[in-house]
């Protein structure tokens, strides 16, 4: 049977006002559910988790479908949880209608009521000349009123009873417009969840498994129902449904045709930092607390290699006893938390010209962007204004990967936001560029913008709504005055008066406390939407941060560059006159000057006695007389191309691969299987020889031992033998017979085995070759 429609509802109320029971009740009566559970009872079909039956409340959001008179219903169960009070009605039903109308709408519409066509017809011009005329309110004008968000209709009933919940349904399918998708693909992820699950919301075309999104080859597409699924074999426009196998993916983004998600109006503005107990490293739960994050897009977490320790945002008080009860449950620790304090932004007045330089010995990466600022809430944009034609499209990509980067302002160290970068120019080297120093290279380039560019501190403030009694209204407005928050009295009357206002969240941290006091407990405080703006006390907020940009190693404003076989920093007041790219000094917007300085006859002779491996001083020689070249031809001899080989140090890919870390800690002999077939099926597609090389040499019962794969040999290094020597050995043996490629960490260098001819390559340059060659060749297969 064919559906006639795909809709998708989310349904929104405080905590403890009927959401999952509501949605219960609908799975009840569509035969979805044979029994309705309740949220009380603890046995919900939406509220499976243990905390959730424990509190009684909806913690994560869910998903379901039902199918309901031919229509498919896809329904987002919401937390209601964060920060609010409840707040159980005991109101009549025309108190209700009255107080919907006068504080969200005058278009809501009893649609049981007498007369409500009377009201309908009011709605817009249109439906009023239909009415007037000949009597009828056509469907389709309502419901093009409906979408356009014109009028509200409103049912009244019990969902713990089962009241009212078919005229709620019936309602959903006849008002709302049948929805047209383009034929392009086009989602966005809206949920992860701990098994990295992407949940999505498909929004053009189809998708099927095994296809290929973002780079990643999805395995499985799931129909969920609560915690239950089933595999479809094809996901189309409309449909929610839950991803397994795009590990990278994230929420808000889009997929497809869709953009990403901007930032939510509810920002996590608090950041605590985690108390562990004695004798508890940060390092054990750091990985099971980066899962948690990933799953949830409230909660924001960092480790801080120099204090180990773990820095994190929330929103309030309810999430963090959750995520204290879901570090417990996961790793057996009981956490603790610091006090609150507030998270600044900083963005940029002006637009300004940044370099970045990073070249030790044996590395060379040079990136140049310039920064625009962006109206309030833009985020950051990252734009490709490449002017150099000879830059490959890879090096491109590396570039514009590492300027997505979380950079950090110069005036506090805060996250940067409300920023145009635009990659305008960068340069590499074929022999020493890896992935890394563009990173490297690129971050440098916006610190150095940065730091050029006159910052704004940008602070968190919130739209808020007071409720108080009237007689505690004098004091009240006294301590937002204090506070100095914007506001205005709203609706009042003898017994109660609503404030409406804003305000700097650093000043309003503890203002419920101060509220309950003055009103006797009476009072209730609450948060609309967050949003940064200029700071007016900018000054001494920066002064109390005491941040200096250019002591913090780890977010450097100066470069690095290369003379007499080393490296060495330059300041960023200093770092545009070594730079070997000046993109800005064009003419006729086609060329670029590559080079500012010239090369002199003794830095030309340390060179080139560097590259040949002359270490010693040369003796002085009595200079030459010129001799007439000789122009003649003479037999040449073209050597054979030798084949190539690849060593790979096993261990480092699994510890480095995005691919392979999260499944090494659950299981690694699984990780290690995944890496030899994955290398295993790039040495057959490219038809090389490849080692892949395990150090046991901390395992006394490790006698070394070598197996095959077709052309893929893998090695357990004896007890007191590292892989490193291994390798190194090997690249000795076999660098006459092959040309020698040998994959190591992304930080691992080892000069013996590039001064031996061999070339390095990082692990996430390997992990990105092996995973784009393998995906080609599955295509091929296909």
């Amino acid at each position: 049977m064919e559906l006639k429609k795909k809709i998708t509802i989310g349904i929104l109320a405080h905590v403890d006002a009927g959401k999952t029971t509501c949605i219960e009740s609908m799975l009840y009566k569509s035969h979805t559910i044979k029994k309705a559970g309740r949220v009380d009872h603890r046995d919900s079909a939406l509220d499976y988790d243990g905390q959730e039956r424990e509190r009684k409340i909806t913690i994560y959001a869910k998903q379901t479908r039902f199918a309901w008179k031919e229509n498919e219903i896809f329904v987002i169960d919401t937390p209601g949880h964060i920060d609010f009070s409840t707040d159980i009605s005991f109101q009549s039903r025309q108190d209700l209608m009255a107080d919907l109308e006068r504080r969200l709408s005058a278009n809501c519409i009893d649609m049981e009521e007498e007369g409500r066509e009377e009201k309908l017809a009011m709605v817009n011009d249109e439906l009023l000349t239909h009415y007037t005329e000949d009597g009828t309110l056509p469907l389709s004008l309502l419901q093009e009123a409906l979408c356009r968000r014109e009028w509200f209709p409103v049912y009244f009933g019990s969902a713990l009873k089962h009241e009212g919940i078919e005229a709620l349904l019936d309602s959903i399918t006849t008002y709302t417009l049948e929805t047209s998708y383009p034929k392009e693909f086009g989602a966005r992820v809206f949920k992860i969840n701990e098994e990295g699950i992407a949940f999505i919301k498909m929004t053009g075309g189809t998708l099927s498994p095994k296809e290929v999104v973002e780079g990643e080859k999805i395995d499985q597409i799931r129909a969920y129902q609560g915690e239950k699924y089933t595999l479809v074999q094809q996901a189309s426009a409309g449909d929610i449904v839950g991803l397994k196998g795009a590990p990278s993916l994230r929420i808000g983004q889009g997929l497809g045709f869709e953009n990403d998600q901007k930032e939510s109006l509810l920002n996590a503005c608090l950041e605590y930092e985690l108390l562990l107990p004695e004798g508890v490293d940060a390092v054990t739960i750091w990985p099971f607390c980066e899962k948690l994050a990933k799953s949830d897009p409230g909660l924001e977490l960092a480790y801080h290699e120099r204090s180990k320790t773990i820095s994190l945002s929330l929103m309030g008080e309810v999430q963090k006893e959750v995520l204290q009860r879901r570090i417990e449950e996961g790793t057996g620790i009981r956490v603790g938390f610091t006090q609150g304090k507030v998270l600044f932004k900083e963005t940029i007045a002006s637009q300004s010209y940044g370099v970045g330089h990073f070249e030790p010995l044996r590395h060379y990466a040079e990136v140049h962007v310039v920064l625009d600022p962006l109206p309030a809430g833009s985020g950051i944009q990252i734009v490709n204004e490449n002017k150099i034609e000879n830059l490959s499209l890879g090096w491109q990509q590396q570039i514009l990967n590492a300027l997505r980067y979380a950079h950090k302002g110069v005036l506090t160290g805060a996250p940067v936001t409300d920023i145009k970068i635009r990659f305008i120019a960068a340069k590499g080297n074929l022999k020493h560029t890896s992935a890394q120093d563009f990173a490297q290279a690129a971050r440098r380039a916006v610190r150095h913008a940065l730091r050029k560019t006159k910052s704004v501190l940008l602070e968190p403030y919130a739209d808020f709504e007071i409720r108080t009694p009237t007689t505690s209204l004098s004091r009240v407005l006294y301590e937002l005055d204090q506070n100095k928050a914007e506001f205005a009295i709203g609706d009042s009357d003898e017994e109660m008066s609503v404030i409406t206002g804003k305000g700097a969240v650093r000043l309003f941290m503890n203002f419920q406390s101060s509220l309950y006091a003055i009103s006797k407990g009476r009072g209730r405080f609450t948060m609309r939407s967050i949003a940064y703006a200029p700071s007016p006390e900018q000054e001494s907020l920066v002064e109390q941060a005491g941040y200096d940009p250019d002591a913090d190693l780890r977010h450097p404003t100066g470069s690095v560059f290369c003379a007499q076989g080393s490296g060495y920093f330059v300041p960023w007041d200093e770092v545009e006159e070594h730079m070997h790219l000046h993109p800005l000094e064009t003419h006729n917007e086609t060329t670029y000057r590559s080079v500012r300085f010239k090369v002199g006859d003794e830095e030309a002779r340390r060179v080139f006695e560097m590259q040949s491996g002359r270490n010693q001083k040369e003796k002085q020689v009595q200079p030459k007389k010129k001799v007439k070249a000789d122009l003649s031809f003479e037999e040449v001899k073209i050597e054979p191309r030798k084949p190539t080989c690849l060593i790979v140090d096993g261990y480092n890919m699994i510890y480095s691969w995005a691919s392979l870390k999260e499944l090494a800690r659950v299981d690694y002999d699984s990780a290690r299987e995944r890496l030899l077939d994955a290398i295993s099926n790039y040495q057959g597609y490219k038809d090389i020889e490849a080692y892949v090389v395990f150090d046991a040499y901390r395992r006394k019962e490790s006698v070394g031992r070598n197996a095959h794969r077709g052309k893929m040999n893998i090695v357990f290094t004896k007890y007191g033998q590292t892989a490193d020597a291994y390798i190194e050995k090997l690249v000795h043996d076999l660098k006459k017979k092959y040309t020698l490629i040998v994959a190591t960490s992304d930080g691992l260098i080892q000069n013996s085995i590039l001064a031996q001819g061999a070339t390095r390559l990082s692990a996430r340059e390997l992990e990105s070759r092996v995973m784009r060659t393998n995906q080609i060749a599955f295509e091929h297969l296909k």
